[in-house]
């Protein structure tokens, strides 16, 4: 029984008896979990991050540096880099290198998705930068990979193609090998396309797969509604591939927008994207484009035993609180026609990793 005036709650003291007893693994989260929780600052004052990237990174895989650009912002900066994300109802492992490379020995993981997986893929090799034996990152162009193909997909207008961004892979010491492969929407040719190097996966395999940011559900700027398409596509990925391999394999659910507004859609006018970039901030969201993990979340729960080892990775409460550590909010995007309030610095990409590592370990 507390008594009036302690300024504590009994349900704050019940959850923090179970964080202190529960660790956030794959087995303790479930297969769909609603994974939320708040930024705090870590119990190292000094914590600035688990890297430096400027000069920590392999040199193809540093990706853009908030630090470099940010320098008229250096207190919001390190603000932003002292906090780590911390769950409600589980304890994250803090990045561990050396139980990673044990668990992981000899497998690969295999990221497909878009320029966010080509932000993850980026974070894993800076965190694991010095047990690196070769790798490389290259635009899609000049890796030779399908050289002379494109693809059509649901989610473009007539004439329009899929955009191939990056190709890279890394291999560590331990024989973990990680691949990447990013595009920004899904077709199903595309994809067996490129799998077919990997040839039948095995349970030893890990695939992370993700696609969202280019099939907004609320869009003025788009020509089209894409949010259909988007379901179709994801029934398909999941349903006709992801269920049918025996890899672990983790949908990592889609990353908040701050555009402004409700949802933090990318629903403004010229007008209203001209403010935006006048501010040099990201605003805040209420609520932000929940419907894609939630669509998948049920997806998952109504396809049973079928779909049962296929996860959610559940980054998108991580990012709905975080709408200052955008990269528009460090210089980049801010000479383009509208902020970049979509893409993240690595401090919470990072956070991603981090939550990938507690599900793999």
């Amino acid at each position: 029984m507390l008594r009036a005036g302690t300024g504590v709650r009994q349900q704050d003291i019940r959850l923090e008896h179970l964080t202190q007893k529960a660790t956030c693994t794959k087995t303790f989260l479930g297969q769909t979990p609603l994974f939320k929780g708040e930024w705090v600052p870590h119990k190292d004052p000094s914590f600035d991050g688990y890297y430096d990237q400027g000069g920590d990174c392999p040199s193809w895989a540093g990706g853009y540096n908030c630090r470099r650009d940010g320098t008229e912002n250096k207190d919001k900066l390190a603000k932003e880099y002292n906090e780590v994300f911390r769950p409600y109802v589980c304890d994250l492992r803090p990045w561990d290198q050396e139980e990673l490379l044990q668990c992981t020995a000899k497998q690969r993981i295999i990221m497909v998705g878009d320029m966010s997986m080509h932000q993850l893929f980026n974070s894993l090799a800076c965190l694991l930068s010095k047990a690196i034996q070769e790798g490389s990152q290259v635009p899609w162009e000049e890796s030779g990979l399908l050289k002379g193909r494109s693809y059509t997909a649901r989610a473009l207008t007539e004439g329009d193609t899929v955009k191939h961004r990056f190709v890279g892979h890394f291999r560590l010491a331990n024989g973990l090998e990680v691949h990447q492969r990013s595009f920004n929407v899904f077709n199903l040719t595309l994809w067996d396309d490129i799998m077919e190097e990997f040839g039948d996966l095995t349970d030893e395999d890990v695939l992370v797969v993700n696609f969202g940011a280019w099939y907004p559900r609320y869009s003025v700027l788009e020509p089209h509604h894409t949010w259909p398409a988007w379901q179709t596509d994801m029934k398909e990925l999941i349903h006709e591939r992801l269920s049918t391999y025996k890899a672990t394999t983790f949908w990592r659910s889609y990353a908040a927008a701050h555009y402004g507004g409700t949802n933090g859609t990318n629903t403004f006018e010229e007008e209203a994207a001209s403010v935006l970039k006048e501010s040099g901030e990201c605003p805040s969201t209420k609520q932000g484009e929940s419907w894609y993990e939630d669509y998948v979340r049920a997806y998952l729960r109504s396809c049973g035993d079928m779909c049962s080892h296929v996860h959610l990775l559940p980054v998108f409460q991580l990012t709905v609180g975080k709408h200052g550590s955008h990269l528009g909010s460090f210089g980049h995007g801010k000479d383009g026609h509208n902020l970049d309030c979509r893409l993240y610095c690595n401090n919470v990409v990072d956070q991603w990793a981090v939550l990938l590592y507690n599900y793999l370990c």
